[in-house]
């Protein structure tokens, strides 16, 4: 699936971004250039502007309404309306900063980003994945224990959706 995802759901965007989707997202994006992108990209279009998602409706778009209160809420129900499992796999997630497709970095070639990380992340580590696009260099690090935990509450949350 490919997204464009209005202003008011930044987050809902990088967890896609995450899980290997396709989701455009600025944080000043205007709504008749998130139709348009919609529209020409085949894209499905999430908000959580009423008007927005009546105007998609009319263009017979792919959108979806968004109105859960949380994050949480917001990330499951999007995940759920969209048959997303919540798993992060780095070797299909995006930049969750510009949306760029991802080169894993093993250990042969991690050269590649030396001047990109800090010293003691680039000798603590040997799998990196660089953002072909901005340049952004991520790992599993820390970090990353906290991301799927995110990613089991989501799954608990969705299983509530199920009823």
């Amino acid at each position: 699936m490919r997204f464009v995802v209005d202003a008011m759901l930044g987050k809902v965007a990088l967890w896609l971004r995450l899980t290997g989707h396709d989701t455009i997202y600025y944080g000043d994006i205007d709504d008749d250039d998130a139709l348009v992108i919609a529209e020409e990209q085949g894209r499905a279009l999430l908000t959580a502007d009423e008007e927005l998602y009546q105007r998609a409706n009319n263009r017979k778009l792919d959108a979806m309404l968004v109105r859960e209160s949380t994050v949480d809420e917001k990330v499951a129900s999007v995940f759920f309306w969209f048959g997303i499992t919540p798993n992060i796999d780095p070797s299909i997630a995006r930049c969750s900063k510009c949306n760029g497709e991802l080169e894993e970095i093993t250990a042969d070639n991690k050269g590649k980003v030396k001047d990109l990380v800090f010293e003691k992340t680039y000798d603590a580590y040997d799998t990196f994945w660089l953002c072909n696009s901005c340049d952004s260099v991520f790992f599993q690090g820390g970090y990353w224990d906290n991301m799927t935990l995110y990613m089991k509450r989501i799954w608990e949350l969705m299983k509530e959706l199920k009823g």
